[in-house]
């Protein structure tokens, strides 16, 4: 911000980030620099404020932005960026197809590939039948004409429907091609690294084996040089008995002689043994035992009882075994005397019936009966009995039948035998081992069978979810389709007018900045001039006081260098040491300007080609702008030769000014002389 200057609107865009808001470089045709855009904002708002906006006729000119190229030291792919997208206007009446890629850019689908120029092909078929069809307004009427029209849309979007499906199993398949191979990757990856492992263990197990058996070798020989050595100790001393240590040593032969010595120290023990009356006899005994006090008869060892448990209240293994065995032992104990018992056991529902006293017989008064009604009355008697005995038979029959379960229930429990209840034992047992055996099968079967169940559940769910999913994804994915298309559609038609608003609004705008441009320049190349003349004047000043100092010292160092070369010229040496110079820093030099001379005419012809496509308005002025550097090259190819020449002849004679006065100059001075007049020449130019 230039001193004197304050703010005086909110927008007015001031201060060292001022250049981030333009969009590119802008240069004028004309000499002197063109108005500084900081304060458009005020200068339109002044205009439109004064009416002069409205009132003025504005014209169109030619465009004032010019591309310049720069010579660097930068490859192309270093300094590539984004294509550059030149500004457009649409034509009212047209509807260009570069419109309908607006969708895609750089890197996001351009450059254009195979699957890219599919879509452009449908989607442009797509365009030419909707344009052959009649419009809806003409056929609201016509239902045939309707149904056609509907048809032919649904065709193409099954068609488009179609397309996105292939699409998205090719991408699918491409995916799963890399996660294959990513998975691939990273087993072999796994592999390798369970490989390093295991060659890394079996090195460290090899080291230590190998350590080992270093350490068993080295013990090894270590006993059998000990082993040696005793060897050889044993046979080569002789001991010498040690009297002193032998007397002073309790144990030794003197005072503990062995058996085997010849020495016998049991012998006379006779004499030692002790004559006690309270021993000899029994009366002694009990007199001996009268006369000691009866706390020496109890025992005063207390022996501790062992630790069952341990600090956390477990029972310790050894005792569990042996509790466990206890408990077994008294198990079977138990069973073998309930066995006992039950084979001693006589059956308890076991009874026996007595039958009652029969009751007297009734006297009566026995009239006199003939024989014939004696006859009568023995048969009804006797017919009396076949009845009532029939009749208690098939009570008892009846009985019997009622209760046939419980009779032979007895009889299977209780009314038999040893050997047949244990028989009948033997079978209930085995019974029971098979019930137990076919339960535990029904119930590993049904283990078995939930198992499979719930991983057929989970597989199913999972299945079912997975095909819910993806048919509520169709249909969201279809309904989704239809409104793009609609705002597809939507947009298209507010792009086209937002277009032609677009275009209005930038004229104006080029007008406005124009106008504003004409009205800033004055002041612009006034204060500009008056800068560069004061910078200008400065730069020279001060120039010329550093290249008088310079070429001072540099005329005193040279000739101080010369002084000093003349005393040791010689001849040979100083014609060497010129042709050196000659071919080491003057023909590299020449070689080099005309390689970058012929690569600038190179580039020149394909800079022409792109102002020509790029420019095509404009093409009058680019060939003046191109004949103007041909002739500026020329010219500078020419004032570089002339210049050159020059130089290699001022050169030339120094060289042999030097070698005439000095031959013993450095090659390093030399080269620094030369490389400051070649920086002072390149200057100049």
């Amino acid at each position: 911000m230039r001193k004197g200057e304050g703010h005086t609107d909110g927008h007015i865009l001031l201060g060292k980030d001022r250049q981030k808001y333009f969009t590119h470089h802008t240069t004028s045709l004309y000499p002197y620099l063109v108005g500084d855009p900081k304060c458009v904002g005020s200068a339109l708002d002044s205009l439109e404020r004064n009416g002069n906006i409205g009132q003025t006729d504005l014209v169109l000119k030619p465009p004032t932005y010019i591309s310049r190229y720069v010579q660097t030291i930068y490859r192309d792919s270093e300094t590539q960026t984004d294509p550059y997208t030149p500004p457009y206007f649409v034509n009212s009446g047209e509807t260009p197809e570069l419109l309908t890629l607006t969708s895609l850019s750089y890197k996001h689908g351009l450059p254009a590939g195979l699957f890219g120029i599919e879509k452009i092909e449908l989607s442009r078929k797509r365009r030419e039948i909707e344009a052959n069809l009649k419009p809806y307004k003409d056929i609201v009427n016509d239902p045939i004409q309707v149904s056609k029209r509907h048809k032919i849309l649904e065709d193409l979007e099954s068609r488009e429907w179609c397309f996105r499906n292939k699409e998205i199993r090719a991408m699918q398949t491409v995916r799963l091609h890399v996660l294959i191979q990513l998975l691939r990757k990273r087993t072999q990856r796994k592999q390798e690294v369970i490989n390093k492992r295991l060659d890394q263990k079996w090195q460290e197990c090899c080291a230590q084996k190998e350590a080992k058996l270093k350490t068993i070798k080295r013990n090894y020989i270590e006993g059998l040089r000990k082993l040696l050595k005793l060897r050889l100790s044993a046979k080569e001393s002789k001991i010498k008995r040690d009297i002193i240590g032998d007397y002073a040593k309790p144990s030794s032969q003197v005072f503990a002689p062995l058996t085997r010595f010849g020495v016998f120290p049991d012998r006379s023990c006779e004499h030692f043994i002790v004559q006690n009356i309270y021993l000899s006899s029994y009366e002694g005994l009990i007199a001996l035992e009268a006369s000691l006090p009866r706390y020496l008869f109890e025992p005063k060892i207390r022996m501790k009882l062992p630790e069952m448990y341990t600090k956390d209240g477990f029972l310790k293994r050894d005792y569990r075994h042996q509790k466990e065995l206890a408990e077994l032992h008294n198990y079977m104990k138990r069973t073998s005397v309930s066995t006992e018992d039950k084979t001693l056991r006589k059956p308890r529902f076991l009874q026996k019936i007595e039958k009652p006293i029969p009751r007297p017989v009734t006297p009566d008064i026995v009239p006199l009966k003939s024989e014939e009604s004696e006859n009568h009355e023995l048969a009804t008697i006797i017919l009396q009995k076949l009845i009532r005995g029939r009749a208690i038979q098939t009570e008892m029959y009846e009985a019997k039948d009622k209760r046939i379960e419980l009779i032979t229930e007895l009889r299977s429990t209780h009314a038999l035998l040893q050997d047949e209840q244990a028989q009948k034992k033997r079978e209930k047992l085995q019974i029971l081992t098979r019930q137990e055996d076919y339960n535990h099968l029904i119930h590993q079967e049904c283990i078995m069978e939930n198992i499979l169940g719930r991983f057929e559940c989970d597989s199913l769910a999972n299945m079912l979810d997975f095909l819910s999913k993806e048919l509520d994804r169709l249909i969201e994915e279809r309904r989704i389709h239809a409104l793009i298309l609609l705002a597809e559609r939507h947009r298209r038609i507010k792009e086209a007018e937002e277009s032609g608003t677009r275009q209005k609004e930038e004229r104006r705008r080029r007008e406005q900045d124009e106008v504003f441009k004409q009205l800033v320049k004055v002041h612009e190349e006034t204060v500009d001039g008056y800068l560069k003349s004061i910078a200008g004047l400065a730069v020279d000043s001060t120039a010329n006081c550093l290249a008088k100092e310079e070429i001072s010292k540099l005329a005193q160092k040279i000739e101080h260098d010369v002084q000093l070369y003349e005393l040791n010229r010689d001849e040979l040496k100083s014609d060497e040491l010129a042709a050196e110079l000659i071919h080491e820093f003057l023909i590299p030099y020449v070689n080099k300007n005309s390689y970058e001379l012929n690569k600038e005419r190179r580039q020149r012809k394909h800079l022409n080609a792109a102002h020509r496509e790029i420019w095509g308005i404009s093409d009058d002025v680019a060939k003046i702008a191109s004949n103007t550097m041909d002739s500026q090259m020329k010219h500078q190819e020419t004032s570089t030769l002339t210049l050159n020449e020059c130089n290699s002849q001022l050169q030339h004679q120094v060289l042999l000014i030097e070698t005439k006065k000095k031959a013993s100059l450095p090659t390093a001075d030399v080269q620094k002389h030369y490389d400051d007049d070649n920086r002072g020449d390149t200057d100049n130019l």
